[in-house]
């Protein structure tokens, strides 16, 4: 089964390199030619959680070139998934699977407007993948990753086992769920709580438990995206708090991918996370003031990014 990885970021450098080796037919697709041809040439920094850090040498290209896969996998952030989906028709094999690997909600929507939703699998992973600087991953621990059809998909189960058995022969634990809507509920209930917050007082992830103002709210976050999907028909975990604070722990030392992206200058996530759990809730009749709130603060911190001014305060007139 050959397979694309659509999305050069961290997550999906880090597949395609473990992919790659462990002999599976693997392209990575940039969506950037200028870059790709730099990573096809000078390959990519890889650095494992044990051993020396590595180059490896594996096929990056536009989607133009990438050739047809019977799995696609999509790993873009949030806000590129419309430009993503407009990819797949040239990049899927016919009855092939794509596969989003995706934060947030909305993704599956997206792509199921160019594809359909019979050739759909949504997935939560759990790996701690991280990109430093362009050409260079970090994979901090191998947790594991979940797929599963969700509703509209025509996926049969030993098509999902056989895309899981991928990941397995890449030492990439994966498992076949049938509740995959709720276990994507679950990482978005965590996401909500931690991403926001830690982005807008730039902490890693272990601070945040130590500052109770910011857990408050935090805690708040999570606790209305447990209502919006419980509106929804989904049972999530009883405790939100506990479930957040035991990420905080296990993550202490990571820095968000939200952090990560308003330190990089990048767009954010914000709306495929807190804005879809205030959308929905909004449809629903669910209350969700703190998500909405943390939308709008963190669309205007990237706003505000060319005004800021530094710690003598200085604004931009300055420089």
């Amino acid at each position: 089964m050959r397979i694309a990885v659509l999305g050069p970021g961290a997550l999906g450098s880090v597949l395609a390199i473990l992919f790659h080796e462990a002999g599976l037919p693997v392209v990575l697709v940039d969506y950037r030619p200028e870059r790709a041809a730099r990573l096809q040439g000078e390959g990519l920094l890889f650095r494992p959680p044990e051993g020396a850090a590595r180059r490896v040498f594996l096929p990056v290209c536009p989607a133009a070139q990438a050739g047809v896969a019977e799995l696609v996998l999509v790993t873009v952030k949030a806000p590129a998934t419309p430009a993503a989906a407009r990819l797949l028709p040239g990049l899927l094999a016919p009855g092939g699977v794509v596969l989003t690997l995706q934060n947030g909600l909305g993704n599956l929507e997206r792509l199921a407007e160019v594809v359909g939703w019979e050739r759909l699998l949504a997935g939560v992973s759990f790996l701690g993948a991280t990109r430093p600087r362009e050409g260079e991953v970090i994979l901090a621990g191998t947790g594991p990753t979940y797929l599963g059809a969700p509703p509209g998909s025509r996926v049969r189960r030993e098509e999902q086992e056989a895309v899981a058995g991928l990941f397995r022969q890449a030492s990439l634990p994966c498992e076949v769920r049938e509740d995959i809507e709720a276990m994507l509920w679950e990482k978005l209930l965590v996401n909500v709580a931690i991403n926001p917050l830690t982005a807008l007082l730039r902490v890693q992830n272990g601070v945040l438990p130590q500052l109770p103002p910011a857990w408050e709210v935090a805690v708040a976050a999570a606790r209305e995206a447990q209502a919006v999907a419980r509106a929804q028909g989904l049972d999530l975990p009883a405790d939100p708090e506990a479930r957040v604070r035991q990420v905080c722990a296990a993550t202490a030392a990571n820095r968000s991918s939200m952090l990560q992206d308003v330190l990089a200058g990048r767009e954010t996530e914000i709306a495929a996370l807190n804005g879809e759990v205030a959308t929905r809730g909004a449809a629903l009749g669910v209350p969700t003031p703190v998500n909405a709130l943390l939308t709008r603060l963190v669309q205007a911190l990237t706003l505000a990014r060319p005004q800021q001014v530094d710690r003598e305060g200085r604004g931009p007139e300055a420089h």
